[in-house]
């Protein structure tokens, strides 16, 4: 088994610190699968600019795969996929985006996770994001970082800043 990578607390920066390895890890030449399990078109401008950079600079290396109402995707499908496609072309980095929320909001269980990523290629190393970390999770993990939020400028009224949430 790979390394497990866990950003998780109530800070901002659990998805951009997972983006920002894609990053490394592409500019070493490996390759990269991302699963977004909880996030929809509300998070276009994540998902789209993420999605135009590997597709336009970066690919063949990096694969997203995220819900689509269109296609009735589950965060378990999601999953699946993911998993899937990370068994088959055994990428250097999967990132679980927001799978913390997944399982805490009771579409997949922690018991599912961690069979998924023991199931995976040792050289696989896996990175979970998100709020309300399963304990399991904390105990399979490598490296833990919390996201603590000292200001936000959401106490000032300031809600949702289109191109900094999403």
């Amino acid at each position: 088994m790979g390394l497990i990578l866990l950003y998780t607390g109530d800070g901002k920066g659990k998805t951009t610190a997972a983006l920002g390895l894609m990053l490394r890890a592409v500019g070493h030449d490996y390759r990269v699968v991302i699963a977004h399990l909880m996030k929809t078109l509300i998070y276009r401008g994540e998902y789209v600019g993420e999605y135009l950079a590997i597709k336009k600079f970066l690919s063949g290396y990096v694969d997203v795969y995220s819900l689509d109402p269109d296609q009735h995707l589950t965060p378990r499908d999601v999953f699946k996929i993911a998993l899937s496609r990370a068994m088959e072309i055994k990428p250097f980095l999967l990132i679980l985006d927001e799978v913390n929320n997944a399982v805490s909001s009771g579409y997949l269980t922690a018991r599912e996770v961690i069979d998924g990523i023991k199931s995976l290629p040792p050289e696989v190393n896996v990175v979970l994001t998100g709020r309300d970390i399963p304990h399991e999770f904390m105990e399979l993990a490598d490296l833990i970082t919390v996201m603590e939020a000292k200001r936000h400028y959401f106490d000032k009224g300031v809600v949702g800043v289109r191109g900094l949430e999403w």
